[in-house]
């Protein structure tokens, strides 16, 4: 769990002391401390849901470093889920997904790079 402390610090809670000599008020945040090189080996159906869910996350926030290609990429993926296949109907017109943010630096260049994308998750 995350959580900030008195001085507006991201902190870990360390699961081998009592919450209360860590913290008082405060609002916790269930995150992703290590991100897994393969989340296809996450074995709870759940588990991989809220990864997926953190990394969408920190991909609007920026706080996921990567290349522009990967973040295009991961984009592709959160449209794949959302919305599902690409259509023939979408006439390579990136509006399709509501010219969603799905990063901050995001430009019309990524949006086509995210339609491509999604156009071969098939």
């Amino acid at each position: 769990l995350e959580y900030l402390d008195s001085h507006r610090n991201v902190c870990w809670l360390e699961s081998d002391k009592p919450i209360l000599k860590q913290v008082s008020e405060t609002k916790f945040s269930f995150c992703v401390k290590f991100y897994t090189p393969d989340p296809g080996q996450l074995e709870e159906e759940f588990t991989r849901y809220l990864f997926a869910l953190q990394i969408k996350r920190d991909l609007a926030v920026g706080a996921l470093l990567c290349s522009d290609n990967t973040a295009a990429l991961l984009a592709s993926y959160i449209v794949q889920a959302e919305i599902g296949d690409y259509l023939d109907s979408y006439n390579n017109n990136p509006s399709y997904f509501n010219n969603h943010k799905y990063f901050p630096h995001q430009t019309v260049e990524h949006e086509i790079r995210i339609m491509n994308f999604h156009r071969n998750h098939l």
